[in-house]
């Protein structure tokens, strides 16, 4: 069926099929593109700003860190756990332990909630804010503290714990704090406890500068430390899960109590402690849902521009093709086309009006044609009438010579040899094509027969490049133009009469000049004659043969003499 479908529909069915294909296979890989995109660019945005959290957190370690040290190294609290004895050097030890923490914590260290100092003697809770959750022994709620063996084992470092058994002050639910067993420097004997609780509001400045659409949190293997939004949200063991089966992957996609997040995590070599970011993957993919949503609009209206398009274009198409119909028909009953004119605006409007042009062209040509070879047969038949029996003619001049010769008359065996070598050239064996050798000779024959006939009046030169003898030419150009020469220029003169005849090769052509002295005449009236040899007539002929570049050119002088230039194109034995 697809055969015999108009081209109207098959350009409307290629753009629907140009609309299609982009539709189909070019939107859905951007889109899977732009997803890749756009979640690595998220991904890459996250970890430089949890490699930031991540400094701010080794600074703040850092910070507690170094209070611990100073706690530990200090001689006075060293000699306050060391100390025995209830007596007023205890309390001045005391005291001046708790101007130590006093400078430490209000002046320097403002997120310092509380810090507590003490053994199973004698212990004390220097608060910065807030009041004691306490109101007896605190050191034994501290020795019955899940996370205490965890501290006992710690050696001479420290260790963060969630203090939920232990808050040090009164409404700090869930408190961080940083644990470390005090030594006697000289005996490495344990001497006491320092437990350092954080305010968690320390996380919420390392974090209020950082604009997300998720959520970030802090957390150790088993505990939530600090939560961005409500910790309800999450189930800590299901995330833990998630952040140990990640492998080397520091980025992971994963569902949530039926929620799809993009979890991010960087974990703090200090503390090992892992800073996550989750957010939901529908944030990251809202903008490539906005692109997708415009992008089927555009191919949607793209598709309905294309149809409009086609629609049009193949009305403008398919009547130009009508045209090339009436075209082709007036072609096929050889007409002479006008009045029909295509539209440039396109390649089959230029193909159109090309044919016409081309076509009524050739008719031009073909006509021009026939007219030569009319013309050519008719310098034939009026320069040899009677080259319809040409072995007649032949054999009637080999009489005659031979008579001549027997009469021991020499002029007329030469002139009947000369006639006879004449008719030869000129016939050619009836074809229209000859050499520049047969043209000279010819010539040459000519001019032979008129010395006869004059006794020897007109005095010639014939001066041809021997490299053009044998180049190949149309006939009869030479010779009617030397008749010419003879004809109306010597015969009409008493004195000796001249004729140079010259050729050369000059710029891929050939150059033939006929000179002769004699009355000369108005070159442009004869030139507009156009019976016989005229030589407008061979002007025409070599125009016609070689092309409009070629032809004949006539300057002549009265008393003078005359000049005839004939310029010929050089042509292949193979073409001619």
């Amino acid at each position: 069926m697809s055969k015999n479908w108009s081209v109207k529909r098959k350009v409307i069915l290629l753009a629907l099929f140009s609309t299609l294909i982009p539709l189909f296979i070019i939107g859905p890989v951007t889109f899977l593109y732009l997803n890749k995109v756009i979640e690595n660019k998220v991904s890459i945005t996250t970890s430089n700003f949890l490699s930031a959290v991540d400094w701010n957190i080794n600074t703040f370690v850092t910070d507690i860190e170094n209070v611990s040290n100073i706690i530990f190294s200090s001689d006075d609290i060293q000699g306050y756990l060391s100390y025995k004895k209830v007596s007023p050097r205890l309390y001045i030890l005391e005291t001046l332990s708790k101007n130590l923490l006093r400078n430490i914590t209000i002046v320097n260290k403002p997120y310092i909630n509380a810090v507590y100092i003490g053994n199973g003697q004698h212990e004390f809770l220097k608060l910065n804010k807030g009041e004691s959750n306490y109101t007896g022994n605190i050191y034994n709620h501290i020795k019955d503290a899940s996370w205490y063996t965890v501290l006992k084992q710690s050696d001479w470092a420290g260790v963060w714990v969630k203090g939920n058994e232990t808050s040090l002050v009164k409404g700090d639910k869930s408190p961080l704090m940083f644990g470390r067993i005090i030594r006697d420097i000289g005996t490495s004997e344990e001497i006491g406890v320092s437990i350092i609780s954080v305010d968690k509001a320390v996380f919420n400045n390392m974090f209020k500068d950082i604009k997300t659409d998720g959520d970030i949190l802090i957390m150790d293997n088993k505990n939530i430390i600090y939560f961005s939004g409500s910790e309800k949200k999450f189930k800590t063991k299901e995330l833990a899960n998630i952040l140990e089966n990640t492998g080397d992957q520091s980025k992971v996609i994963k569902k949530i109590n039926g929620t799809k997040y993009s979890v991010n995590f960087h974990t703090n070599v200090k503390t090992n402690w892992k800073i996550v970011s989750i957010i939901p993957y529908q944030n990251i993919v809202k903008e490539v849902n906005y692109i997708r949503i415009i992008n089927v609009l555009l191919l949607v209206t793209s598709f309905f521009i294309s149809v409009l398009s086609a629609l049009l274009i193949s009305k403008k198409i398919t009547k130009q093709l009508t045209l090339l119909r009436i075209v082709a028909k007036k072609m096929e009953s050889r007409e002479y086309i006008s009045g029909i004119t295509f539209d440039n605006g396109d390649e089959i409007g230029n193909i159109g009006n090309r044919f016409v042009e081309l076509y009524n062209r050739n008719n031009e040509l073909t006509v021009k044609l026939y007219e030569s070879q009319l013309k050519e047969k008719e310098a034939e038949l009026l320069a040899l009438q009677s080259h319809i029996n040409p072995h007649f003619l032949y054999n009637t001049l080999n009489s005659i010579f031979w008579m001549a010769e027997k009469a021991k008359v020499k002029p007329i065996a030469k002139m009947a040899v000369s006639l006879s070598k004449l008719f030869q050239l000129t016939l050619n064996n009836g074809k229209h094509i000859t050499s520049v050798r047969n043209e000279i000779e010819q010539v040459n024959s000519y001019l032979q027969i008129q010395n006869i006939r004059f006794d020897n009046k007109i005095e010639y030169l014939i001066d041809v490049d021997p490299s053009i003898l044998d180049e190949k030419i149309i006939k009869l150009l030479l010779q009617p133009i030397v008749e010419n020469a003879v004809q109306h220029g010597l015969e009409q003169q008493k004195d000796q009469g001249k004729i140079i005849i010259k050729g050369v090769k000059k710029e891929g052509m050939m150059v033939f000049e006929v000179t002769d002295n004699g009355v000369g005449f108005n070159s442009e009236e004869v030139f507009l004659k156009n019976q016989g040899y005229a030589l407008k007539n061979i002007n025409e002929r070599i125009k016609l043969y070689y092309g409009p570049e070629f032809g004949l050119s006539i300057t002549s002088k009265s008393n003078i003499g005359t000049k005839v230039v004939l310029t010929i194109g050089i042509k292949s034995e193979e073409y001619v």
